[in-house]
């Protein structure tokens, strides 16, 4: 996501706050699905009309006006506080002031996250410590997991991503062959996701005895096409017009996702991340059914 952004002006005294939202927190909200308009909302800057919060008899005032509140179906969700490269966020006051906003009567967020351009710091409002800590750099390799974090949908529609046992984390520890090609006839395509201009990716469970398996596919932009030419036209074009705009994803209803056949390989790398290990799919061809 920011193969272009080069870091070392984290280390410059002229970048600050600002320049942390406009390179760095813009470019992630907007892969993560959120606009100005549409079912994922930016609202910024929103001030409150009483800025205190009570905890019993005592009278907290409440000193920030965090940059983002994220909302999902007109709920309020979560929101996000740029700092400059030099502040502190995973501790004191500033995660101190971005709760107390969060909790809020007229706010009542789940979440609430800070970004210094250096890392992006994620909370639970019921949680003490973080529940996820990520150096901006490495963004892309836990980009999988800040969707089922922060996307839209993570809210609206959380059974979508329910944790199961990673699939391709399975074949790994199983000792298969990064080399060797799978073939899964026919694969339901629940929820695509375009994670950039290069990298797209879908997951669906796969079933295991009594249970299901969590298996994760990437490809890149070849393969997106080569997939539209696999899918009846009509869902191609859904696919396509989806995926051009926000969100950047389209999550098919109950009975109504595409199917295809596909042939993929074990991807090389495990990622990890607070609740799981796992290792994604290569897609190597898509094939109409």
């Amino acid at each position: 996501m920011f193969s272009d952004f080069d870091f070392l002006l984290l280390d410059d005294p002229s970048f600050k706050e600002d320049s942390v939202r406009e390179e760095l927190i813009v470019p992630l909200l907007k892969a993560l699905g959120y606009s100005a308009s549409g079912p994922g909302k930016i609202i910024r800057s929103k001030t409150l009309t009483h800025p205190f919060v009570y905890i019993g008899s005592k009278k907290y005032q409440v000193s920030i006006i965090p940059d983002y509140l994220l909302i999902a179906d007109e709920k309020n969700c979560w929101i996000l506080e740029a700092k400059a490269p030099s502040e502190q966020i995973l501790s004191g006051k500033n995660t101190e002031q971005a709760f107390s906003y969060a909790i809020h009567p007229e706010i009542r967020a789940f979440r609430y996250a800070l970004c210094n351009g250096r890392q992006l710091v994620i909370f639970d409002v019921n949680r003490t410590t973080p529940i996820l800590v990520v150096n901006m750099s490495e963004i892309d390799v836990h980009f999988q997991y800040i969707q089922r974090l922060l996307n839209p949908l993570a809210f609206t529609k959380p059974n979508i991503f329910d944790y199961k046992p990673d699939f391709g984390l399975y074949l790994h520890k199983l000792g298969f062959k990064t080399e060797s090609l799978h073939q899964f006839l026919p694969t339901f395509m629940p929820l695509i996701t375009k994670v950039e201009d290069d990298l797209y990716t879908f997951v669906v469970n796969i079933k295991y005895g009594d249970d299901f398996l969590a298996a994760s596919f990437d490809f890149d932009e070849v393969l997106f096409q080569q997939l539209l030419q696999a899918l009846p036209a009509s869902k191609a074009q859904e696919v396509r017009n989806s995926l051009r705009r926000q969100p950047f994803s389209i999550c098919f209803k109950n009975n109504t996702a595409p199917e295809v056949n596909l042939l993929a390989k074990l991807g090389e790398t495990v990622y990890s991340n607070d609740n799981e290990d796992y290792c994604p799919l290569i897609v190597e061809k898509f094939f109409a059914i």
